[in-house]
């Protein structure tokens, strides 16, 4: 017998990847719950138990739940349809970092505003606002021109004026939006 406490947690972080991450762990551990021959039980507490990734893992529906997955990421553009870049400024001060990620989405429309499929989210705050003693915006950028907007942004951040105890981090296709 294996209980899962908590099964949807992932599924109210702000990360497209949060059904699948769901999906893999309530897959895992079912199939952990056996011992060879011996089926296993498995119980699973939830606040959206009819969400498709817990859905889709109850009924151990690979297929079912990687074209439900799919056509969700193509409706939004997010990968594999698009590619991701995730804006990351941080500092001490939270009024100087959500000031300079608002000047910061300036410039980029200025600079990516050709690039036609590009969607252009924030900033908001990271969904750990403060880590340690710097607070964390974030600005994200979808595209299927990744190598247009690449270029875009490698010029921008050097010409780009942050104060001095603002720092910005450019992560291409980030494994985590945190």
């Amino acid at each position: 017998l294996v209980g899962i406490i908590y099964a949807d947690l992932a599924l109210h972080q702000p990360d497209f990847r949060a059904g699948e991450r769901t999906f893999q762990l309530l897959t895992q551990v079912a199939g952990r719950a056996g011992r060879g021959d011996i089926e296993g039980e498995v119980v699973v507490q939830a606040f959206t138990p009819f969400h498709p990734a817990i859905q889709y893992a109850r009924r151990h529906d690979f297929n079912g739940f990687y074209e439900q997955e799919s056509e969700f990421r193509q409706q939004l553009k997010y990968p594999p349809f698009s590619r991701v870049a995730l804006l990351t400024l941080k500092g001490r001060n939270e009024e100087k970092v959500k000031f300079s990620a608002g000047h910061l989405k300036q410039e980029l429309e200025k600079a990516v505003h050709d690039i036609k499929d590009l969607i252009l989210a924030g900033p908001a705050p990271a969904p750990l606002l403060r880590a340690e003693t710097y607070y964390r915006y974030q600005i994200m950028l979808r595209t299927q021109r990744m190598s247009l907007m690449s270029q875009r942004l490698a010029k921008l951040t050097q010409a780009l004026a942050l104060p001095e105890d603002v720092s910005l981090a450019v992560d291409i296709d980030p494994v985590d939006l945190g």
